[in-house]
C-alpha cells in the first residue's frame, strides 16, 4: 500500500483550478509518455495517451480522470490585506470558513490562506433569523497587514485561491481521504 498510496498522494495534491490545470497537465505528461505511443490534447485541456495494441480485434480500453478542482480566483484586495473572491466551481458556502488555502500569484509563488467569516450566530436574515453565509461574504487573509503589503508580495485580483488538503490514510491503513 505505500507505493500506491505514496502515487495517489502525488497526484491528489496537485493543484489545478479549472481554467488554470497546466500544473496538473504538465505533470500528467511527464508520467504516461513513456508508457503509451502518442499523446494527444483537446481545446479544453485534456491529455490523452494512446497504446496501439498489436493484437488484431484487441478491445479497446479508456482509463479516464478529472484533471480541475474547484478554487475560487481573488477579485479585490481589501485596504485591510484581505481579499474577497468569485467561486471557480461550485461551492457550498458552509464548508469554505475556517479552511487553509494557498494562493498562487501570476508570478508562480505560493502563499498559504486561511478562510473565514462572520460567525453563524451573529449573520441575520429577514426577521431576523439566522442566514447562510454565501461564498461572496467569506474573507480570505494571508495574513498581510494592509493592501500595500499584499501587493507587494505579489498578489493582484485574478490570483487563484486553492484548497490545501493533505492525502492521508485511515486508521485501519485500508481507505485513503484526500480532496477529489
Amino acid at each position: 500500500m505505500n507505493h500506491l498510496f505514496s502515487k495517489i498522494k502525488e497526484v491528489t495534491e496537485l493543484h489545478g483550478i479549472a481554467g488554470f490545470k497546466h500544473d496538473i497537465r504538465h505533470f500528467m505528461r511527464q508520467k504516461i509518455t513513456p508508457l503509451v505511443d502518442e499523446i494527444e490534447t483537446d481545446g479544453l485541456g485534456g491529455i490523452f495517451g494512446i497504446k496501439h495494441s498489436k493484437a488484431d480485434n484487441a478491445p479497446r480500453i479508456m482509463v479516464a480522470a478529472h484533471m480541475d478542482e474547484v478554487g475560487f480566483m481573488i477579485s479585490d484586495i481589501k485596504a485591510d490585506g484581505t481579499f474577497r473572491v468569485v467561486e471557480i466551481g461550485g461551492w457550498n458556502p458552509l464548508v469554505v470558513s475556517s479552511q487553509r488555502f494557498v494562493l498562487h500569484t501570476q508570478a508562480g509563488d505560493k502563499l498559504p490562506v486561511i478562510s473565514g467569516s462572520v460567525p453563524p450566530h451573529l449573520m441575520r436574515g429577514n426577521g431576523g433569523a439566522p442566514s447562510i453565509p454565501r461564498v461572496a461574504d467569506i474573507i480570505f487573509d494571508a495574513g498581510f497587514a494592509d493592501k500595500a503589503e499584499a501587493e507587494s508580495f505579489g498578489v493582484r485580483p485574478g490570483d487563484i485561491i486553492i484548497p490545501e488538503s493533505e492525502t492521508i490514510l485511515t486508521a485501519n491503513q485500508k481507505n485513503i481521504i484526500s480532496k477529489a
